[in-house]
Formats: structure tokens, sequence, C-alpha cells
């Protein structure tokens, strides 16, 4: 042998046996299982990763054809599959369920080959098997999530549609159920537009933008809109817009649109903001809405530089027309009267009701002051058109006040304030009229806010005194009663009469707490004077209107005879004939009510009034008081003479006793006593005195009588 040859012979061989060795550490040390079959399909090899895969060591294996980790039922169709592929050369793949040697299963990919020889004999086959479970159960949730998520988008009560993200490509690819349902246009018909096809040619909505800017910088959006349905119906689409992007999250590729028909909320919230901004009853701005509309005004006024006009319109003895017919039509009176205001100002104007009859209207862009009488005289005479009311006719007047910007001030509030002080002028000087505010107006007011203010602290400090005014008994000449009377002692003014500070404490209602304080007074001094021995008398007390239309009037008093232990057969409540005369009805359950306390009812002023006797009947009155207007010439004028006389009659026909007020002269008292009058009251026999001159008058005759 040559030298040369052996040695190359050994070095292939030393070539050849690296190799076979670099082989077979990486088939043992694969990390893919390695099963190395005869033909028969018996196990001649497996590496370690197959058995650390399986379970299965190789001498649990080796020889076997039934290969334990192929599940029953599967291996004959593997099989014929596998033999297939080998008998056309090719190596077999697929993904097996297989059974581990503890019974667990678990999914495999597997690579079959066939072994062949030099020759290109083939000898074994050899499957290469990856442990795929965890990969499988991955693609089953992503299967199971994108069904889910599929599911989800169709049944959405939200319209769903998806748009490309294209510069100049925004084309809709999908839309779900709801947004057919919402939009009335079926998915095959919208497949390809733009989504603003929704918005039409309403192109004017200032959330548009942040639509336009999301799409264009790829970025979430959202906007109220108003969109159009297939059949033009306006509905409000509430659109949330968001990027869907690529799985490297670098790439935006679609954009996902939700869109939420908000259409009965929106209507809700109109509605809601419509009843916050007008009155519910005439339908005009209310107070909130007013003062927008004001300052609004002003705004524009200063920009232009012209003049703005409030009006301040207060409906004339509307409450008499009130209590006559009824709430129900004095509703319809106040809603005719909104009409007829509103037919007779521009749309550029402002018409409101802030309560009650008040009424305010707001006149932009007035050549001249001036010019505003015109318009109030046009109010006045719409409004001096007879309007039906509960099947009759009514004549309606009302007193204007009216103020301007820039004249009379710079805001709302002052300019409604000088409006109102300009029509309270016109309510004292006759009503029915207009007038412009003048700053001595303002000078006026100040006096009347001080006057309540004072008013309201001498309540609180108890300034507030009670005088008594006798009642005289004509055939004895003896107190056998009495009337009290209010007064106030102002700390820096002195004696105030009632004439100054009543009429102030009806319009602010604190007519209310002075009236309760006057029947708590009496009631307290009645049981001081049982306390001291004097015989019991009947006091009268007067009530206002305001303090007799309580509906818990009767109870308000009966918790004051409760509390100061007064006994309610000593008092006479004294009622105006001209507030029992109004709503009859109620006014008849109110005073049998207090009826039923014990306390005697007097009809005062009578005679002023239009009572008749029908209602005199049914009226549970104890006591008439003839007005004093009556008394005053009886002893000169026959006339005056005759009235009271048949006043006299009248009520000893009825059973009811008679007082007459005003009493100054002996003459006046002789001729009532021949007319049968049973009582007077007046200068002649006694004037109203404090409480500590009355009790002792009191003390006087008790002790006469002794």
């Amino acid at each position: 042998m040559n030298p040369d040859t052996g040695t190359c012979l050994d070095s292939e061989l030393q070539r050849l046996s690296r190799r076979l060795d670099l082989l077979a550490l990486a088939v043992e040390q694969s990390p893919f299982g390695v099963v190395v079959m005869n033909l028969k399909g018996e196990v001649e090899y497996c590496n370690p990763a197959f058995t650390s895969m399986t379970g299965y060591a190789l001498n649990e294996i080796a020889g076997h054809t039934a290969h334990p980790w192929n599940p029953e039922g599967t291996s004959d169709s593997i099989y014929d599959s596998l033999l297939t592929s080998q008998s056309i050369g090719e190596p077999w793949r697929g993904d097996v369920e297989a059974r581990r040697k503890d019974g667990s299963t678990y999914w495999e990919r597997q690579m079959v080959s066939t072994l062949r020889n030099t020759d290109g004999k083939p000898t074994h086959l050899i499957a290469v098997k990856e442990d795929i479970s965890e990969r499988k159960l991955r693609s089953k949730n992503y299967e199971q999530t994108r069904h889910l998520q599929e599911q989800a988008l169709a049944s959405s009560s939200n319209g769903i549609m998806i748009t490309r993200s294209d510069a100049d490509d925004h084309s809709i690819v999908y839309v779900n159920p709801a947004f057919e349902r919402i939009t009335g246009y079926r998915a095959e018909e919208v497949i390809g537009l733009e989504g603003r096809f929704l918005v039409r040619d309403d192109l004017a909505q200032p959330d548009l933008e942040n639509i336009r800017t999301a799409l264009r910088d790829k970025h979430e959006g959202q906007a109220t809109l108003r969109n159009y349905r297939k059949d033009g119906s306006l509905f409000w689409n509430e659109l949330h817009i968001a990027p869907v992007r690529d799985l490297t999250g670098a790439a935006t590729t679609h954009f996902v649109s939700v869109i939420n028909d908000i259409s009965e909320r929106v209507r809700y919230q109109q509605a809601l903001e419509y009843q916050a901004n007008h009155d519910s009853l005439t339908g005009l701005a209310n107070r909130n809405l007013l003062t927008d509309r004001i300052e609004q005004g002003i705004a524009l006024a200063k920009r232009h530089k012209s003049i703005l006009g409030v009006m301040l319109l207060d409906l004339d003895h509307f409450k008499l027309i009130n209590d006559a017919s009824g709430h129900l039509a004095g509703d319809a009176l106040l809603k005719e009267v909104a009409n007829r205001l509103r037919d007779c100002v521009r749309e550029t104007d402002t018409v409101a009701r802030l309560g009650g009859d008040e009424f305010v209207i707001i006149l932009t862009d007035l050549p001249q002051p001036d010019d505003i009488d015109q318009i109030a005289q046009k109010l006045l005479t719409a409004l001096a058109r007879p309007i039906e009311v509960a099947g009759r006719d009514v004549f309606v007047t009302a007193s204007i006040g009216a103020s301007f910007y820039p004249r009379d001030g710079d805001h709302g509030e002052i300019l409604l304030r000088y409006a109102d002080m300009a029509m309270y002028r016109v309510k004292e000087h006759g009503r029915n009229s207009v007038r412009q505010f003048v700053p001595e107006m303002g000078s006026a007011a100040i006096s009347r806010l001080d006057m309540e203010a004072a008013m309201r602290r001498g309540l609180e400090r108890g300034e507030f005194l009670l005088h008594y005014q006798p009642k005289i008994d004509l055939s004895s000449h003896r107190i056998i009663g009495a009337e009290a009377l209010i007064r106030w002692q102002h700390p820096q003014i002195g004696l105030v009469h009632p004439i100054e500070f009543i009429h102030l404490a009806e319009e602010t209602g604190l007519i209310i707490p002075l009236g309760e304080w006057v029947v708590k007074e009496v009631c307290l001094q009645q049981v001081r004077w049982r306390e001291q021995g004097l015989a019991p008398m009947k006091i009268g007390i007067n009530m206002s209107a305001r303090q007799f239309r309580q509906e818990d009037l009767a109870e308000r008093i009966a918790a004051v005879f409760a509390s100061t232990q007064a006994d309610p057969t000593q008092f006479i409540l004294e009622l105006t004939e001209s507030m029992v005369m109004h709503d009859v009805d109620s006014n008849l359950v109110a005073l049998r009510a207090l009826k039923q306390l014990g306390v005697s009812l007097s009809l005062d002023d009578f005679g002023t009034g239009y009572s008749s006797l029908s209602y005199l009947r049914r009226f549970p009155i104890d006591e008439l008081k003839i007005d004093r207007s009556f008394i005053t010439d009886i002893h000169t004028s026959p006339d005056d003479a005759a009235i009271a006389g048949a006043i006299v009659a009248m009520a000893r026909s009825l059973g009811l006793s008679v007082v007459a007020e005003g009493v100054e002269t002996k003459e006046q008292a002789d001729l009532l006593v021949a007319m049968g009058c049973n009582q007077v009251q007046g200068n002649y026999f006694a004037r109203p005195m404090p409480e500590r001159a009355f009790t002792t008058q009191l003390h006087e005759q008790q002790s006469g009588q002794t």
C-alpha cells in the first residue's frame, strides 16, 4: 500500500467519524423530538427531547409498532396519509393530537421523512416532532376572541363604521346592523362611501372640525353632530372615532367610528333648557332668560351706540279679577295678555313674565327714548280690547314704567329697578299709563326701602304696640268692648300711625308677621286683664286681606289661643266687606272655620262694597260696622241718615249687632239711638288710647259698678 494512500484514507475516516459524532450530538441535543422507525413502523430510536415531550423512554417503545403516544382512532388515518406521501417521495407534515405516558394530551407538529441508503433504497422513517400545544391554545383563544369581537360588533346597539385611513381615502369598509337600523341605509349602499355623507349639506357645525383634525392627525376624536337618515329625518349623533393600528403599532390602517343616536337625550335637554328659560304658563321668557337678553341687548347697544329700552308692565287690579273668577280664569287672562304683548313688538325684542301679573319688554335699537311712549300706547290699546274670561268680557289696564340704557344705567338689574320705580309712580297717579324713570323717583324708592327695613327691625326689636278704642253701649254709655289698633313707636320719628305703613306692609308681606303679632299680643292682654280681675269683654282685631287669604289661618289663630290660654269667645275678628265678597264660596269655608274656633265675626266698613242680603244670610256674621262715611253727615244729610237707618234695620232683622264708627257729636249719637243702633265708636266718647290708659278706665268703670 502506498503510504500516501493510507494516510489519505485515515484522514477521511477521521473526518467522517467527526461528522457522525456531530450529527449524533445534534440529534441527541435537538429541542425537537426525533423518532426513527424501520419500514415496518417499529421504533429503533428516540432522542431525549422526545422522551421529555412524551414521558416514554426508548426501552419502553423500542420494537413497538402500536405507538402509545398516538390516541386510538387516529393512527390508521394518519398512517394512510403518511405512507401515501412517502410513496411519492415527499415528507409528510401535519398537526396531530398526541398522548403522553401520564395520559395527558398535547398537540405536536411533526414531519416524517424516508431515510434511504446510498443506492436510494428506503431503509427507515424519521419523525421530527414539536410540541405546539401552547401555540394551538393561543390560536384557539385568538379565534374565540375574534369571534366574540365580530359578534360584539354585530350585536352592538351603537352603530359601528370602519373606514380606511389614507390621506385621500376614508371610504367605509364595514358597518354593523345597528348602523343600518339607525341610519336606514343598508350596508351595500354605503360601502365605498365616505362617512361624511351622513352630514349632507349641514356643514356649518363647529364639531365637524374636531373630526377633520382627528382624521388628519390620526388620533381619537369626539363630536356631537346633526346627521340625517336615508329618509331625510334628523338624528343627533354622539360620534367617537379612534385609529386602528397595524400589528407593529406604527401605522394607522383604519378608523373605527362609534355612532350613538342621542336624539332623545338632546330633545330632553332642549325641553329642560326651554323650561329653565321660559315661563310655564305663557311660554314667554322667564327671569333667567330675561337677564341674559338684557345683557346681550346692552352689549349690542354699546357696540352700535344705540338705545335699549326696558319696560316693566303690571296689570291693574288683576287680583280682583283673579279672586272673582278663579285661578283658571286668571291664567287664561294672563295667556291672552302675553299673546297681545308679543304681537305688539318686533321679533328682535323680548317679552318676559316675571311672575304673577308682571311683564317685562326689552326694546332694542330705539332711535329716541320718547319713542317708548308710542310703543306703550300701542300696548295699552291692545290690552284695552275686551278679553273673554269665564264666559264674560273683562277689561284690562296696565301701569308701565320705563328705563333706558345708557341714560339710566349700564346693567340689567339697575334698569329693571328703575323701570319698577317708574311703574309704581304710575300706580300712585291713577294707573293705566306709562312713565319714564327720572332720578327723583330714586330718592322716593330709597325712602320706601328704608321704611321696609325699619319695619323689619321694628318687629325684631319690639317697637310695635297696641292702642285700644272703646266700644260704647249707647243705652248705658259704658265700655262693653274695644278695637285693637296697631301703632309703631319708631325710635327716631316717634309714634307712627298705621296709615303710614300698613299699605307698605301689605305690599311686602310684612302684614303677615304683623298680624300674627297683633293676635298674640291681644290674647296676652286679655289674659292679663283676667288675672287682674277685670270683667271679660270682647276685643276686635282687624284682619288684612293678605292675612285672611292664608289657607291655614284658622289653624294659626287656634295655635295662638292654645299657647296663650286666651278665651276665643272674647274676640271679634273684623273683616272688610270687600274681602269676603270675592270668591264667596271659598271665603264661606274660611269664615266657618274661624267661627268654629268660638270667635265672633264682624263685617267692617259695611255699606262701601256690594254686599247683598242673600250673602249676609249665608255668612256666619255676628256684627255689622257702619262705615264712618255714612255717619259723618248723618245729622245733616237725609240720604246718609236713610242709608244708616236701613243698615240698622237690616242688621236687626238678621239678628246682628250694629256698631256705628266715627261718631264725633252728640247729634250723631242721639240719631243713632233713635234708629235702634246698639253700639258706637268715635272720638265723641273716646279716642284710641294706650293699653295702660284703657286698663285704667276699665278699673274705674268696674269700681264704679261696685
